[in-house]
């Protein structure tokens, strides 16, 4: 989704535009107006089922006719008195008196809760503005004994009005063929159709009565945190073990490329440059495409189907008891995938001290970025059955740490003032795939774009600093012992290890190893060595940057080939990470340090976009200062902790 009016979607192609219209799409909140703008114009929308996932307007573009409908997604709205700074959006953009002011108003009602939706197109009048009536969830009315005549709404009300199906998209291409016809514009109430009523029939049986009653378990004050806790659970165990085989995929195709480029290219610093600088570290990025996917993909499903407006509600409670409210869970959600729409999310609270402690701790939810270190440092180190549940451990830290840090700020610097929770839940329905996939990727496509222009600068950057200087006295050193090998049959497998030991010793005299070690002694007692420190250094930008980091470290100083006998289905980073050792010949990580590791990069700040998210958010170079400062030391602490007391347990380094 395009936040702020910046991008432009294009929809279905046509001839060239002799007008332009602006229609604005409003509705209250789960009303289905984000699945309708997806068939309407094209654009790639999450349709979201609980309220405040939209706080800037979105637009996207399509062509009817001769007429180009510039077509801007509200946020949703209960009333024209805003309560929420999301709702202010709305609100502003359809008083607006400029040029950017719309042309028709795109009125979505949802037919099951005709009764209330029906009091915001009475408010909407005073606009004086055109309005077209899209009628969304008709079939849900039906099914919950409340059918709707749609002619004799129609009649009443004395607008022009079109049911469509937010989920399948019928009835859309009339509503599109409509909003950019002439009898949009003329669509204006007159005093007689303001004056009448129109009353629904008594509700009869419900398919409703079918989520009250699988609400009666899901909300159960102890079955449903049960419940919502083994949700979690699968959903990271089915993120670990279902990417397998792709991630396999990836892997093999790494390996073909590497494989080929070796047989074309001459030994040198083109080879290594193409090899480790782009093959390696790029591709050891490429390698978690199919966990984002897979993570963006089940968090959508959840959200498409209900379940996850249920989990506000469940942790509303657990949530207060941190000086937060339940609203707060949508931000922070929302930061599973990226803090940045999360803390633009917070909008939605309507009390500033809320809202500005969740934006100082959605950082700490374990953003889409923060995958690939996870993943990495579990498969180098934790055996399958032990790696779901650590990886679902990691995005619990940062929620721990979250509510501690939470509940600190709401009793010193942000003390006083309280949110209340207001939200209808919505019925549950099953989630369209096409849908989810679409959304996923997205995700994937995003990722593949800052892979190709972030990840990729900084990983030649990494590379060059990795490879030089390289002295010639070092070189000649390991030509006289290459010259001393004797003929036979060993000679292949003794040549290879003075390869391999050259290759190390050009790696730690290099400038990133002086880099790392000078910094070093800062992280030591956490149990890194000098790569892991770089890796740290390098994130700091875009946490995206260590393992692409990583894997240039790793791949430029070949380590001993592993005895274990699966290790050819694991990664290279991988496989280096667990056998790298030390000038004193021991292995500079274990279980341990990847815990602190991990640790540490589930609760450092790294990333300058998010900081500049709040700053403009909270207008104050106050609070990204403080998010970076107390991040930064709050991982660093984690970090020590988890290495030094399990070395007193006898788990450290030997």
């Amino acid at each position: 989704m395009s936040h702020g009016g910046s991008a432009v979607v294009r929809g279905s192609a046509g001839g060239e535009a002799s007008s332009a219209r602006t229609v604005a799409l409003v509705g209250r909140a789960n009303s289905g107006k984000t699945s309708l703008l997806m068939f309407l114009t094209g654009s790639a929308q999450r349709p979201i089922n609980f309220p405040g996932t939209s706080v800037e307007r979105s637009e996207s573009e399509v062509q009817v006719g001769s007429v180009r409908l510039r077509v801007v997604d509200l946020p949703g709205i209960a009333a024209m008195q805003a309560i929420s700074k999301d709702e202010e959006v709305t609100l502003e953009f359809l008083r607006n008196t400029g040029v950017d002011r719309p042309e028709v108003v795109c009125a979505v009602l949802d037919a099951s809760k005709l009764s209330i939706e029906l009091r915001l197109l009475r408010q909407l009048h005073a606009l004086g503005l055109p309005i077209v009536v899209a009628l969304t969830k008709v079939d849900v009315a039906a099914a919950e004994g409340n059918p709707v005549d749609v002619d004799n709404l129609r009649r009443a009300l004395g607008l022009q009005l079109v049911p469509v199906d937010g989920r399948l998209g019928h009835g859309v291409a009339e509503l599109r063929t409509m909003l950019g016809s002439d009898a949009a514009l003329l669509s204006r109430p007159d005093s007689q159709a303001q004056s009448s009523t129109w009353q629904p029939p008594a509700s009869k049986s419900t398919r409703r009565s079918m989520t009250d009653r699988i609400d009666a378990w899901l909300l159960h004050p102890l079955l449903g945190p049960v419940v919502l806790f083994g949700v979690l659970v699968l959903l990271f165990q089915l993120v670990f073990r279902v990417a397998e085989p792709f991630m396999a995929v990836v892997e093999d195709g790494q390996g073909l490329i590497t494989g080929w480029l070796e047989s074309v290219l001459a030994a040198g610093a083109m080879r290594s440059f193409v090899i480790d600088g782009l093959v390696n570290g790029l591709g050891s990025s490429l390698l978690f495409v199919p966990q984002i996917a897979l993570l963006i993909a089940f968090v959508t499903m959840l959200e498409a189907s209900g379940y996850m407006a249920r989990a506000v509600f469940l942790l509303d409670r657990l949530l207060r008891c941190f000086g937060l409210s339940g609203k707060s869970f949508v931000p922070l959600t929302s930061s599973f995938a990226c803090a940045i729409p999360g803390i633009l999310a917070s909008r939605i609270l309507t009390d500033e001290r809320d809202r500005l402690a969740t934006i100082a701790v959605s950082p700490l939810m374990s953003c889409s970025a923060r995958l690939p270190v996870y993943i990495v440092l579990l498969a180098a180190f934790f055996p399958p059955n032990q790696a779901g549940f650590l990886l679902m451990v990691m995005y619990l830290l940062g929620i721990v740490a979250a509510a501690v840090v939470a509940f600190v700020l709401r009793r010193t610097i942000l003390r006083g003032g309280s949110s209340i929770l207001a939200m209808e839940l919505p019925v549950y329905q099953r989630p369209r795939l096409r849908v989810v996939a679409r959304h996923a990727w997205t995700a994937v496509r995003e990722f593949l774009r800052t892979a190709g222009t972030v990840i990729l600068a900084a990983t030649v950057g990494v590379w060059a600093l990795g490879y030089f200087p390289r002295p010639v006295e070092l070189h000649e050193k390991f030509e006289r012992q290459r010259a001393a090998v004797p003929a036979g049959d060993a000679a292949e497998a003794a040549l290879a290890n003075i390869d391999a030991a050259e290759s190390q010793a050009y790696l730690e005299q290099s400038w990133l190893a002086d880099m790392g070690r000078a910094v070093q002694p800062v992280f030591a007692p956490a149990g890194f060595d000098w790569r892991m420190t770089v890796g740290v250094l390098a994130a700091f930008p875009a946490r995206e940057l260590v393992v692409p980091t990583l894997g240039t470290l790793h791949s430029l100083g070949e380590v001993e080939a592993s005895d274990d006998a699966g290790a050819e289905s694991v990664v290279r980073l991988r496989d280096a990470l667990r056998d790298a050792r030390g000038p004193d010949g021991k292995p500079v990580m274990n279980g341990l340090v990847a815990l602190a590791a991990m640790a540490f990069f589930a609760l450092c700040s790294q990333c300058v976009s998010t900081l500049a998210a709040i700053r403009r958010e909270t207008h104050s170079w106050f609070w990204p200062v403080f998010t970076f400062s107390y991040m930064t030391v709050l991982a660093w602490l984690v970090a020590v902790a988890i290495y030094q007391i399990g070395s007193l347990l006898g788990y450290g380094l030997a």
